[in-house]
């Protein structure tokens, strides 16, 4: 097949998509799409309990992508505390488990102890007894 009949048939094959998504309405960029599609991951992170049942590295993996230091702080502890509110963890059992899943793939930074300050601030955690904390009931709004 020779370059300038393969040109052609791709031309032809993009006239026809172009075609279709004009009758389907979807004339919309494909950046556009692939925004919609991860607006309704996001939406779907929401309007969902966080899966707690799952391992730790794929919990964090799953959730965490985008997030910042605050919240990967407050997701960590929801994880440990399997969104229980009534559970203390002690700061340095986090740094802990932190400290596991640097990579960036999963949580992507050094632990920073400034990250449980700016949760607290944020209403995502508090912290009862020096060097504990426990969730706040505005902690799912890390995903927002």
């Amino acid at each position: 097949m020779n370059s300038k009949n393969l040109a052609a048939k791709l031309e032809n094959i993009k006239m026809l998509a172009d075609e279709c998504l004009a009758d389907l309405n979807l004339s919309e960029s494909t950046s556009s799409l692939k925004k919609a599609h991860r607006d309704s991951i996001k939406e779907n992170k929401l309007n969902s309990k966080p899966d707690f049942t799952m391992p730790i590295r794929p919990f964090v993996k799953k959730y965490a992508k985008g997030m910042s230091g605050p919240k990967k702080f407050t997701l960590i502890l929801a994880y440990m505390v399997k969104g229980d509110k009534s559970i203390q963890i002690s700061l340095e059992s986090i740094k802990n488990s932190w400290d596991k899943m640097t990579s960036g793939s999963l949580l992507g930074m050094k632990f920073n102890r400034f990250y449980s300050g700016q949760a607290k601030d944020n209403d995502w955690v508090e912290s009862k007894k020096s060097g504990n904390y426990n969730l706040r009931p505005s902690w799912m709004d890390i995903f927002a």
